[in-house]
Formats: C-alpha cells, structure tokens, sequence
C-alpha cells in the first residue's frame, strides 16, 4: 500500500491517522487548555497517542479531541470497533463473565435502579405514544429492535456498511446508509434519538440541525453522550471509559449540550445525568499502568471495579445530581 500524504504534504504510513488542529473550544471560541496528553486507543487499537483540552470559559467547559483525526481519516480509528464482529471482542475468562453478570444484576436491584434501567433502555420515551422513530447511528440495531417491540414504527441511520447491512439482515430493519443529510423523507418522524453518537462528529450542531428538519412540528429528539463532568472522570482521569481517543471528538456536560441543542434550533430541552451505565464506566476505566496500545483482558478485578464503582456513583448521585456517567437531554422541535 502506498503511503498517503497528510495536509502538509509529506508522506506518512498507510495505518497512521492523519490529524487537524482543534485549538479553540467549538462552542464558545475560547482557548483550551491541556487536560489530559499521550492517551492511547486501549479499547480497540487504534493507532497514534491523543491528547483533550478543556475549554478555559467557566461557563462551558467544552471538551475536545486535539489534535483531531480529520473527515477523510477518522474511518481508521473504527477498524476494530465493536460493530465489526469478532475483532474487537474484550477478552474475559468464564468465571469473570460469570462474575460481572452476577454482580450487575445485584448491584441493580440492591441500589433500586430497576427503573430507571428500563426508562434508559428506552431512551426515556416509556411515557411518550408510539409513533415514527429514527435512530440517528443505530449501530448492531439492538435499540431499535428494542423500540420496535414497544410498538414504534422504526428506522435507522448509519455510516458503517458492516452495521447497516448487519441490522437490516438479522434485523428486518430498514437502514438509511450515509451520512444523515442525505436521508430524504417523505413523511417527518414523531421522535429521533442519539446514544453515544453526538461525540463522534466533527459538528454536533450540525447534526441536531439535520435532526430538527427530519423531525415532525413537536417531535422529540433524545440525546445521550458521555458527561464530562461526571463522578468517573473525576476519579479516574485520563483512563476514564467515556474519553475513548481517537473517536469521541467532543465531550459534553449539562451546559454544553444544551447550549447546541438549543443552536440547533430545539426547544424546552430538559437535562439531567444518569447513573445506568455506571458498572460499564467503571469496568472499562482503566489506570495509566494498564493503559497500553495493545487490547486489554477483562479480569476479575476490572469487574470488581465495575461493581465497586457503581456502588460509589449511586451514593455520590445523592448529593450531586450532575455526576451521572451520561448526559441526557430531551427537547422538542
């Protein structure tokens, strides 16, 4: 394979990513300052060490991937990503599986998140009649399959082939392949929903914008993205689960997220965080000795953490209803 040349013209090997400078925050224009450097793509190999800064305006506190891998590029950082079969499987020995599914399970019911297990699986629409439902980055289609058996007319987007040709197989799911601009309609959707999509583009305002057009006169769109300003950032760092370099561009909090929702055009946005996925947040994270290029083995003491974690999130969500692992927002058009 011939190597490609990156936008200063020399000549670079084909598995390096080629990168652009993202020194000023997206919302605010303000300067950022160096938050975490040298991370590695721990979770699925992607080549290259990553760096993020945190937005120095108070007020927004915006953060990003910089430098960051440009449009024609970041298909790299994907290679081995979850949708893409058995390459990017996590390693774990039966007894750790055995563990984890045991401990999840307590953990949920001993801390009471039965429920809002069951709103989060369903994108908090439990409360909201059937109708038109597009899920913007459905992934292996297993949410939408979810949605589907709870009476909503669904369909998906995606820009992966392997994904989109995986839903609509095994699925029966119809799936718009390409980006989300070019989904042409004829009939507006009653509800839109995003999870752990919007911190994978180059312009989340954009994206929300396109949102609001596909969306019928007070349809609803629900975004959920990894919160920036979580318990698990805090303790963990750099190896916090949600940073997950080179892909995640943006990290959001409460103010972030809902300043672009409402820049895109939405209304009413309610935001709160939630805990749901904090077992995962706690399990994936990782401290900087284990932190390597090569794909890690989920141990017993990764599942360990896991419930540990979830049990620390669920106490410290008492007192500071903003430390939930995930954003959540939900506005209307």
């Amino acid at each position: 394979m011939n190597a490609q040349q990156n936008p200063m013209g020399y000549s670079m090997p084909p598995d390096r990513i080629g990168t652009e400078a993202q020194p000023q925050c997206y919302l605010c224009g303000s300067e950022g300052r160096l938050l975490h450097r040298d991370r590695p793509d721990y979770l699925f190999g992607a080549p290259g060490e990553w760096s993020f800064r945190q937005c120095v305006n108070a007020a927004c506190g915006m953060v990003w991937l910089d430098p960051r891998p440009t449009i024609d590029e970041i298909g790299k950082a994907y290679r081995q990503y979850y949708t893409h079969g058995d390459a990017s499987a996590v390693r774990q020995s039966r007894f750790a599986r055995t563990l984890r599914a045991v401990l999840h399970a307590g953990g949920i019911r001993l801390l009471g998140l039965q429920a809002e297990r069951k709103r989060y699986k369903c994108m908090y629409l439990d409360r909201t009649p059937p109708g038109r439902l597009l899920e913007v980055g459905c992934g292996n289609g297993k949410r939408l399959a979810r949605m589907r058996a709870l009476g909503w007319d669904v369909t998906g987007q995606e820009v992966d082939p392997a994904a989109a040709e995986y839903v609509r197989r095994e699925k029966g799911i119809a799936v718009h392949l390409g980006a989300l601009e070019t989904m042409a309609v004829t009939e507006a959707f009653d509800a839109i929903i995003m999870s752990h999509v919007i911190e994978h583009v180059h312009d989340p305002v954009a994206l929300l914008a396109v949102c609001h057009r596909l969306l019928r006169e007070n349809g609803v769109l629900v975004v959920l993205t990894p919160n920036a300003a979580s318990l698990g950032h805090r303790r963990f760092g750099g190896g916090w689960r949600g940073l997950e370099p080179p892909r995640h561009l943006h990290l959001f909090n409460g103010n972030t997220l809902t300043r672009a929702v409402l820049k895109a055009g939405f209304t009413q946005p309610r935001f709160w965080t939630t805990i749901a996925g904090a077992y995962g947040i706690g399990e994936g994270s990782l401290t900087d000795a284990r932190m390597t290029k090569q794909l890690p083995e989920r141990t017993v003491c990764d599942v360990l953490r896991g419930f540990w974690f979830q049990l620390l999130a669920r106490f410290v969500f008492l007192f500071d209803k903003n430390s939930g692992e995930e954003c959540a927002v939900i506005a209307r058009k």
